[in-house]
């Protein structure tokens, strides 16, 4: 049995269409399934896209330091240390 699919009408910037249609034919499918596997990939890895609006990877990854449980090394130690003196 099938999900079913939402359909959405959305807005792509002119360059990051020609580089989306490139990458789709370099892979020889259609732009369509190309972003509609990108956008499954994307929300498969378990990982949101944003925490509250932030989506600059650098920061994103401090969050995650703070909020493991798992040992850190000793630069790792120091960016905890300053997040949560914040």
């Amino acid at each position: 049995m099938q999900e079913s699919s939402t359909r959405k009408l959305i807005d792509i910037k002119a360059p990051v269409f020609r580089a989306l249609t490139f990458r789709a034919r370099k892979k020889g499918v259609s732009l369509k399934r190309y972003i509609e596997d990108l956008l499954e990939e994307s929300a498969g890895s378990g990982e949101p896209a944003s925490v509250d609006g932030v989506t600059d990877h650098r920061i994103l990854s401090l969050i995650g330091i703070a909020k493991s449980g798992s040992a850190v090394g000793p630069d790792d130690d120091e960016k905890l240390d300053y997040i949560m003196s914040k």
